[in-house]
């Protein structure tokens, strides 16, 4: 397809291009945190979880609805360049509460980040590079350039497995030299790219002819985010909170070193979301067009096949991970990480959980519902802080908090697109 010429995002292809750098970047991530865990004893391996955790809430939590957004808006019709412009100040403004998050949790942070001044310097830095990550992102998603966004998805994780590579080399054993690497790969390999892909995206659309929407604001794209970026944010607190909270809440030595453990195995456990997550913006210009073509009846068999095939995968990963995960987890990490096996039957339960609710909310997304993808992560949340909270002893909190939370927002999140597809059905009705 041209590059010049707006088109629709086919099946093969997003499979092909965006699926294969998805899966590829994934597999070399979990390579890469294999080898910071490999170079870390299980304390400090705690504190660079903590931060990794922490990176994912407030850098992928706080673009991907700017993300979005620009998948969503980039393929219709308008004045791009200034829906780029609207977009490179909506970055600015979501860095800014990025840093007004981390500054009123800094008690929080500070504790899981075992008062590291550095990590948390890091943490900063990398609330201000994230905006370049996910302008790049959403702009090549947007002009279905899925080869390229697959191809800079892989350099970037190359260049986080390559660094970590380097500093483990050179004995290092901070976790602070490992978290400054995570922040230079994500501004190698995405920054560089953001000129090309604005001026390929100018070129690739033109305006709508007739009479012309008003041209994109950054407020205005800001206020479209925030519903967006208030599901996102619990999503990533639902995901990446609870080792945080874990890790925070350890009392002692011996109890830090456990939620160290519990880290990587939660890490390794879910392993199939950094492929599944990265993909989701990548599925809202396919959704958006069935639905609106009026094909809603495909995409809920979609749903139901993609439901039925969790159910299968858990029926064969669950038994799995309760044999022979303890054994898998200490073969990648080492000696002096052994968890149960109950335990990771548990994050795995919640880990298939958790991608049936990414992709219902996709659902929303593509139905331009951003208050009911708010809700179904808000729902979720709740119901996992809550379960914290009840259940005893801190890693099994944890991970039964991760479950419940998943099930009951996707629960959530099905009932809201019944009830919204009822309704809708009765206002097509003459």
């Amino acid at each position: 397809m041209s590059d010049r010429a707006p088109g629709n995002v086919g099946a093969k292809r997003l499979v092909g291009a965006a699926g294969l750098g998805v899966l590829v970047s994934g597999l070399v991530v979990n390579v890469y945190l294999a080898v910071v865990a490999r170079a870390l004893p299980p304390a400090e391996y705690a504190t660079f979880g903590s931060f990794w955790a922490l990176a994912l809430v407030l850098g992928f939590g706080a673009f991907l609805p700017l993300e979005q957004e620009l998948a969503r808006r980039l393929p219709l019709p308008g004045d791009r360049r200034a829906l780029l412009r609207a977009a490179s100040g909506a970055a600015a403004v979501l860095a800014g509460i990025a840093l007004v998050v981390l500054a009123a949790a800094l008690p929080v942070v500070s504790r899981a980040l075992e008062d590291n001044v550095s990590v948390l310097i890091a943490l900063a830095a990398l609330c201000v590079v994230s905006g370049g990550q996910f302008l790049v992102r959403g702009t090549l998603i947007g002009t279905d350039r899925l080869v390229r966004h697959a191809a800079v998805m892989v350099l970037d994780a190359a260049l986080r497995l390559g660094l970590a590579i380097a500093v483990f080399v050179v004995g290092g054993q901070d976790a602070a030299a490992f978290c400054w690497a995570l922040v230079a790969a994500i501004a190698l390999a995405n920054v560089p790219q953001l000129t090309a892909a604005w001026r390929r995206a100018v070129a690739w659309g033109r305006p709508a002819v007739g009479r012309p929407d008003p041209a994109p604001t950054t407020r205005g794209l800001t206020r479209a985010a925030v519903p967006l970026l208030v599901g996102s944010a619990c999503a990533q607190l639902l995901l990446n909170g609870l080792p945080v909270l874990v890790v925070a809440q350890a009392a002692d030595g011996q109890e830090i070193a456990a939620a160290g453990v519990f880290v990587a195995a939660f890490t390794l456990a879910k392993a199939p979301l950094s492929m599944v997550v990265p993909l989701q913006s990548a599925v809202v210009p396919t959704l958006t067009r069935l639905i609106a073509q009026g094909r809603r009846r495909e995409v809920l068999v979609l749903l139901v096949k993609g439901a039925a095939v969790l159910v299968g995968v858990a029926a064969i990963a669950v038994p799995l991970a309760w044999w022979i995960g303890p054994a898998i987890v200490s073969l990648i990490f080492g000696d002096d990480y052994t968890i149960g096996g109950l335990d990771l039957a548990l994050i795995i339960c919640g880990v298939l959980a958790h991608i049936g609710l990414v992709v219902i909310t996709q659902v929303h997304v593509a139905r331009g519902r951003h208050v009911d993808v708010a809700l179904s992560w808000m729902a979720g949340l709740a119901a996992a802080g809550l379960t914290f909270w009840l259940v005893p002893g801190v890693i099994l909190s944890g991970e039964v908090a991760f479950l419940v939370g998943s099930v009951l927002g996707a629960a959530a999140s099905c009932s809201i697109l019944a009830v919204s597809r009822r309704r809708s059905t009765r206002e097509d009705k003459p």
